[in-house]
């Protein structure tokens, strides 16, 4: 994961979604405790990076500072899956 100009390793719990044909993917990431997950400065984009190489940009929903898991979601194509 790319957050703050910086990598991260984060475990991965993630779902792909289609309604009314529109793609969409969202999940649970669980990283490190001290990640501010909410303060990302003007213009930093949160990016999801696979072991394939594969990026998908997304954006925090849910989660508590010091609890180290954050909910996500994010907009088609999905970084992981079948992409088509």
């Amino acid at each position: 994961m790319l957050m703050g100009g910086r990598e991260h390793f984060a475990n991965a719990d993630l779902s792909i979604h289609i309604e009314n044909g529109l793609k969409s993917w969202d999940g649970t990431l669980e990283s490190d405790p001290s990640l501010d997950w909410f303060d990302a400065a003007d213009g930093d984009e949160a990016r999801l990076r696979m072991p394939d190489g594969r990026e998908g940009q997304f954006f925090a929903t849910a989660g508590s500072l010091g609890s180290g898991q954050v909910e996500i979601q994010g907009p088609a194509p999905t970084p992981f899956g079948d992409s088509a």
